[in-house]
């Protein structure tokens, strides 16, 4: 290695020993690592850099505190590492204090003297410090090996030195797959695993601690048959000293060549992409980019390699415009605007940015991050390339091999598309796809099993849902909440085995939003499909990004240098890389199903090139709308959108002591904006830091008091009163169509439509679906539609794989348009992903308007013989009922008598007490041979017009007796339910339904709907008569609202909150525990937990008390703001009380579950639901299925309530 000098400044840095401060023992303390300096500090750069002055002053100090060595002491000596003053050796010396626990690093003076410098054991780490004796137990390792993998490699050049000449080759001229040439030699295997099928050998990392004390990649090694290969090293190396080495001189010169040196020479720098990937994962994405490429200019400044997927990196950073200074994307303060993630799922990076963003400056971030992601491809094929034992790797890579790799990639795709393509023919990598997607299915088949497989009948457990107010209640036994030890009236049938002429839907899209979502493109793109198994048809359409995103440049093979792409070859390489990855989505949706016979498949554009061209300010704005929904389909902020699949009450979770807006109460939808953080309230009556108990009875009075009184000093100056107070409910729900479901990323809104995924930062929301303002976009244009056929499709895949795309495409009878230079032409779509023809017969519709009777497996999951009995709509019920009427009028195979009866089962069966006291009108009618009137229900508004009437008397000053008519009027109302022959219940979505059909309904039961403005108004009750006349006013309210609504958790939070401030812990804490068990929100399990937490510790049960609060604060962190000083405040109590009280999560569930109290989201609602869902997608039930698989999304065990990407793209399928 030549000599080299710093670029820091004026001086040059001496070399290794210029600068030791007093000596050996001195130089320990310097480096700090038996007592850790700060991470601020370089150890060797301190201890070393004071300079000594005096002739041979170093090697005194070192030949002053050096041991002697005996002859019988192993020892090895570098000489050939430079930068060394002349008299000093690095090396390795085995100490006899050392035997047995490693060996000591160090500086040989002399021959027979040896300094040590660092102490190495026997497990690949390094702590450095002058003391062979030293204790290292509690000690952090400076420099370490870390194993990564086991391989199997050909005997040869990396074991070893190679007989043959290496290939520089990247690609085989016979189409033998990308650097698939092996080369065979002797190396280190040695006849240890060596056989026909190779080495097996051991890879791992060389890391360091670094400036700020994180460990960070340098190179890399390679074990076989207990002899090292050192590799992707900085320093420039003779083979004698990377190849064929034992464990102490691996440790040591990797110790010295890619740690000590760097680092006291300010070079600490890893070799290749191990280094940009630290940069990007730890630095703000565009200062990470310039400061890569500066790192591969100071290593080659100072005489060290760089890799040439270096280069390439700069090549293509350079191309994107990333190391040009760019208004807008620049750091403002230190903060940069664009922010990098990476897929779970894909390994892909994506940016998001902020609204502001500019269309160019959007449209540069996606150039950077698709060229980031064809450097990411290109490493991982190298890695691939050092796993497999196949050349080149990135130790041996130049830049215009990594610039063909690239380019290889682009034009096939499918290569590093799922699994990286190990076969030898690269243009049977698209078929890989196939059998990848079947073998993908094949597993979640097997993961989750079709429940309704299961022969054996279950009975369904009791709920242990209880009347929480206990004796005390005013509540009466009617309206208590019925429960049964029996299973419920659908679920007596024995669960038949499987057929095989069963719909496989729930599988097929769960595989396919899989794979699709697991693509490893370099472009962003959004993805949307529809399946019908039943027909074996399949849609499927992307989006992608077009020509701008192409390379501007390409190496010529036969030139041996780069030439730039014309426009015409831009052109012709995006609508050839769009076509190819339509055969490849296309692929993935055959190989996923052998039921699939044909796959319609529907390309787009954004219309970037468009806007370009027109230079045009209002299409730039429009473009700008368009990027910042593209960005969005990445970070999965997706905002609401409004569905009769979407829980009534606007998806509201948590603390229900916050105001809640009309939207939110009443079913309207409401903005992410007004959905507020969940549980900000706390509970109002935990202990200040010095309380005593009788300060936390006083405060328990107040509980929740603050945000009532906000909210009922807002209803006092009439702001929102008509909405937020008597607002009147909409029972027939917001609109039918539930938009689509956003890409990676996540903080999405919380509607059943809205999701997020995959753990990063969210964003502001959004009014709609992504997509739809794509769409919405007048340059987003159709570009191509084609049909494919299952056996023509595969046959052609296994004769020109992805070479000829538009020819296949033109087989196939496609309807596209390519221009001269070889780009795509918009053209007019011959269909449309909503086709009805893409989708199940009558899956978007609702249950109330459905006919459909269930088999028995499928009634036992749903809890229903029919979807009637997942009807939550009273509206739609009774239309539909009065339809049924008509449709019996006018069916003239039936008699009169006949007609009556049958009417009269309709009736029956929805057992509504105002459409019973029609019966007489409808069957008088049909007996006389006429059809029946339209009837016009009136139970809902002749209470609404009740609650406007004791509005207004509230607002006069008259409040008993507002208060007074509100009750006679929903007294009435329940005793009309009241004295029906069903029992009466509300619901606020579908999911609910099903858990109340499974946990609650009785043998037989009858399920009335009630009106939702009845349950809306007990609740309206309870707020206010809890502020006005106390708790106990408000508690039969809440009972009855229990009572309705077993299945709802803001029943349940409602009334703990009242008992608590009435100090009916007990009670209180029973219905914290009836939340629990029917919680499906994040929101609602951590503060059902939390208010749980608070009623334990007022009955002096510290440790469950403490697991509550524990458990709720990992279930939604930071959501409950006085949950943290509470919790600390217990903890306190506890130990001066000496109780153990558990402290992780792991300890939490531990303690909960050794009470048998519940530990979300494990609970036997989570069972329900996840069947419920498999079986309603099944079934072709896609509005109760969208509920129940959101349901199932959320209850996760990780942190946060963001949907993940794959399950938001299955949702997404499950749209109109």
């Amino acid at each position: 290695m030549p000599k080299r000098t710093s670029d820091h400044g004026k001086h040059n840095r001496t070399p290794l020993l210029g600068g030791l401060k007093d000596s050996m023992n001195a130089l320990a303390a310097d480096l700090g690592l038996s007592k850790p300096k700060k991470h601020d500090t370089n150890p060797f750069g301190d201890a070393l850099q004071e300079t000594s002055e005096r002739k041979g002053g170093i090697i005194d100090e070192l030949t002053r505190h050096a041991v002697a060595l005996s002859p019988v002491i192993k020892r090895r000596t570098f000489p050939e590492l430079e930068n060394v003053p002349e008299g000093l050796v690095l090396g390795w010396a085995q100490l006899p204090s050392t035997r047995g626990r490693g060996f000591s690093l160090g500086i040989f003076p002399d021959r027979d003297h040896f300094a040590q410098v660092a102490f190495a054991d026997t497990h690949g780490r390094v702590f450095v410090g002058t003391d062979p004796d030293m204790d290292v137990q509690d000690m952090q390792a400076r420099f370490m090996f870390g194993k990564e993998k086991e391989v199997t490699l050909p005997d040869g050049e990396r074991l070893g030195e190679s007989d043959e000449p290496r290939s520089r080759s990247g690609f085989s001229r016979t189409d033998r797959g990308l650097g698939s040439a092996l080369h065979h030699g002797r190396g280190l295997g040695r006849g240890l695993g060596h056989g026909a099928d190779g080495v097996k050998a051991i890879t791992g990392g060389v890391v360091g601690r670094d400036d700020t004390g994180r460990m960070t990649w340098l190179a890399s090694w390679l074990k076989a048959g207990n002899r090292y290969t050192l590799e992707q090293m900085r320093a420039n190396l003779p083979p004698a000293m990377r190849h064929d080495l034992e464990y102490r001189d691996a440790i040591t010169i990797a110790f010295f060549a890619t740690y000590m040196l760097p680092q006291i020479n300010g070079l600490l720098i890893g070799f290749g992409s191990g280094n940009i990937f630290r940069r990007l994962n730890r630095e703000a994405p565009i200062g990470a980019i310039r400061r890569s490429v500066r790192d591969t200019l100071a290593a080659r400044a100072h005489g060290m390699r760089a890799s040439g997927l270096e280069d390439h990196f700069a090549d293509l950073m350079r191309e994107a415009g990333a190391l040009d200074t760019t208004p807008g994307l620049e750091a403002v303060h230190g903060a940069e605007p664009l922010h990098l993630y990476t897929s779970t799922y894909s390994s892909g990076y994506f940016f998001t940015w902020d609204k502001s963003l500019a269309f160019g400056q959007a449209l540069k971030s996606l150039k950077i991050e698709g060229n980031l992601n064809r450097f990411a491809a290109v490493s991982a094929w190298l890695e691939r390339n050092a796993s497999l034992g196949r050349n080149p790797t990135e130790d041996t890579v130049t830049r215009a091999e990594a610039a063909q790799i690239d380019m290889k990639l682009i034009e096939n795709p499918a290569i590093m598309a799922l699994d990286p393509y190990d076969g030898e023919q690269e243009r049977r990598a698209v078929l890989s796809l196939v059998d990848i997607a079947a073998r993908t299915a094949g597993q979640i088949r097997s993961e989750f099993p079709d429940p309704r497989d299961v022969l054996t009948q279950q009975n369904v457990p009791d709920s242990g849902v209880t009347n929480a107010a206990g004796a005390e209640s005013t509540e009466s036994a009617e309206g208590a909440v019925e429960r049964t030890d029996k299973s419920d009236t659908n679920t007596q049938a024995a669960r038949p085995s499987y057929s095989p002429a069963r719909s496989d839907e729930w599988v097929y899209r769960q595989t396919l939003s899989s794979l699709l979502r697991r693509l490893r493109l370099p472009y962003r793109f959004d993805v949307e499909f529809r399946s019908r198994l039943d027909s074996g048809e399949v849609a499927i359409g992307f989006t992608t990004a077009g020509t701008s995103m192409m390379p501007d440049s390409r190496y010529d093979t036969t030139r041996r240098t780069w030439r730039a792409l014309s426009s015409a070859e831009r052109a012709s390489m995006s609508a050839a890389y769009n076509l190819r990855v339509g055969l490849m989505m296309a692929a993935l949706s055959f190989g996923t199903s052998e039921s699939v016979r044909q796959v319609s498949l529907h390309i787009d554009s954004i219309g970037l090139e468009e806007a370009i061209a027109e230079q045009d300010s209002a299409i730039e704005a429009m473009m700008s709308e368009a990027l910042s929904a593209f960005e969005h389909l990445r970070s999965g902020d997706l905002g609401r959108v409004g569905s009769k699949a979407d829980p009534k009450d606007g998806d509201f979770h948590g603390d229900p002591t916050r105001p809640i807006t009309h939207e939110e109460t009443f079913g309207q939808t409401a903005s992410g904006d007004e959905r507020g953080t969940a549980g900000g309230a706390g509970n109002g009556t935990g202990p200040s830091a010095d309380a005593t108990d009788q300060a936390a009875a006083e405060s328990a009075d107040a509980d929740g008091a603050a945000s009532i009184d906000s909210q009922f000093e807002d209803l006092m100056k009439g702001i929102d009163i008509d909405e937020m107070a008597f607002g009147m409910p909409d029972d027939t729900g917001a609109g039918d169509d539930l938009g689509g479901i956003g890409g990676e990323g996540v903080g999405a809104d919380r509607g059943a439509g809205g999701v997020g995924t995959d753990g990063a930062d969210g964003a502001a929301g959004m009014d709609d679906d992504p997509m739809s303002v794509l769409r919405r976009n007048p340059t987003v244009r159709n570009m191509v539609t084609v049909t494919f056929t299952r056996d023509a499709f595969l046959k052609r895949l296994d004769t020109a794989g992805l070479d000829n795309p538009e020819e296949t495409y033109r087989m196939f009878g496609a309807v596209m348009d390519v221009d001269g230079e070889g780009g795509l032409k918009p053209i007019s779509a011959d269909f449309d992903l909503a086709d009805s023809r893409f989708s199940p017969t009558g899956s978007q519709e609702e249950p109330e308007l459905a006919d459909r009777q269930f088999s028995p497996a499928t009634a036992h999951v749903l809890g229903a013989q029919n979807s009637a009995g997942l009807a939550i709509q009273r509206v739609d019920l009774l239309q539909h009922g009065v339809n049924e009427f008509h449709d019996i009028a006018r069916n003239t195979s039936l008699g009169s008598v006949e007609k009556a009866q049958r009417a009269m089962q309709v009736i029956e069966s929805i057992c509504d007490p105002e459409l019973t006291d029609l019966a007489s009108q409808v069957t008088s009618a049909l007996i006389d041979g006429k059809d029946t009137p339209d009837f016009t229900f009136t139970l809902a508004d002749d209470l609404d017009k009740e609650r406007l009437r004791a509005r207004d008397m509230l607002f006069s000053g008259q409040a008993d007796q507002a208060i007074e008519a509100a009750e006679a009027a929903v007294a009435h109302l329940d005793q009309v339910y009241a004295a029906g022959h069903g029992v009466p219940r509300y619901f606020n979505s579908y999911a609910e339904r099903v858990v109340y059909n499974r946990l609650f309904a009785t043998l037989d039961e009858r399920t009335v709907l009630i009106p939702d403005n009845l349950f809306y108004a007990h609740m309206e009750l309870a707020d206010v008569l809890s502020q006005i006349k106390g708790a106990e006013a408000a508690i039969p309210h809440l009972n009855r609202m229990v009572a309705y609504a077993p299945a709802y958790p803001l029943s349940h939070l409602k009334l703990a909150i009242q008992l608590a401030r009435n100090e009916d812990w007990d009670s209180a804490r029973a219905a914290c525990l009836n939340a629990l068990r029917v919680a499906l929100d994040r929101d609602d399990a951590a503060f059902a937990y939390y208010r749980f937490a608070y009623a334990e510790w007022m009955l002096d049960r510290f440790d469950t008390a403490a697991a509550a609060y524990i458990m709720s604060d990992h279930i939604a962190p930071g959501a409950i703001g006085s949950l943290e000083s509470e919790l600390q405040e217990l903890v306190s109590r506890a130990d001066s009380q000496c109780i153990p009280v558990p402290e992780s999560v792991e300890a939490a569930a531990h303690v909960l579950a050794t009470h048998d109290l519940p530990v979300w989201p494990h609970i036997e609602v989570a069972d329900i639901v996840r069947d419920a869902a498999r079986v309603c997608v099944d079934e072709g039930m896609f509005v109760p299925a969208r509920t129940l698989s959101v349901a199932v999304a959320r209850m996760n065990d990780g942190e946060g309530d963001n949907i993940d990407i794959i399950q938001a793209q299955f949702l997404r399928s499950l749209s109109a």
